[in-house]
């Protein structure tokens, strides 16, 4: 016990304090012009105890672009769990409509974990281009499912995928940080059209 807390609560406070002081730092900053001083001083903690939790800047961006990313992949497999007799298109919009509200509400998590993530280093990166492989999956899978009930047709859904994802992060992106935000059923219209164009070609 410290101040009449379990020190593990009060650990989980600290990591909390500081991932999300990074979040704020590194959203405002940028990755590459932050600093563990600035996390620090957003957080009201010190550096020593930065360092207790974390071994570099690095190592909590690699935490945080794990969380929001799991975070976003939970959303849209709860939103489909259980649509067995939805159309293409309405898996689709539901699957958007999750993503885009999990990783898209917050400006700060859309710019860190489609933006700032890019070009942060080799770990970063191979990290990255693991989670876009786990998305891809995800998605050609279900791809690969709608083309077995003939609603569209066969094809490399890998390649596809990568372009969807790539639109939609640029987009998910571009409204997230926009100042007013289009209405969100507008957006998710547009992406839902450009993934069903192409996983119709």
């Amino acid at each position: 016990m410290y101040a009449g807390q379990p020190v593990e609560d009060r650990q989980r406070q600290r990591r909390a304090r500081f991932l999300e002081s990074g979040l704020t730092v590194f959203a405002r900053d940028g990755y590459a012009n932050s600093s563990v001083g600035a996390i620090c001083k957003d957080a009201g903690l010190s550096s020593r105890q930065f360092y207790e939790e974390f071994t570099g800047r690095e190592s909590l961006l690699l935490e945080l672009y794990e969380q929001i990313d799991k975070e976003s992949r939970d959303s849209v497999t709860t939103a489909l769990d259980g649509r067995t007799d939805a159309s293409a298109l309405e898996l689709i919009d539901t699957a958007v409509r999750a993503y885009v509200e999990s990783i898209g509400s917050d400006p700060r998590k859309a710019r860190v974990a489609l933006v700032e993530v890019v070009g942060a280093g080799p770990k970063v990166e191979k990290f990255r281009l693991e989670l876009r492989r786990t998305w891809g999956s995800l998605l050609a899978s279900a791809a690969e499912d709608a083309a077995l009930h003939g609603e569209i047709p066969p094809g490399d859904y890998e390649m596809r995928v990568l372009a969807i994802i790539g639109a939609v992060n640029y987009v998910v992106d571009a409204w997230s940080g926009a100042d007013p935000r289009p209405p969100l059923d507008d957006v998710i219209g547009v992406l839902s059209r450009v993934i069903m164009g192409a996983v119709k070609a």
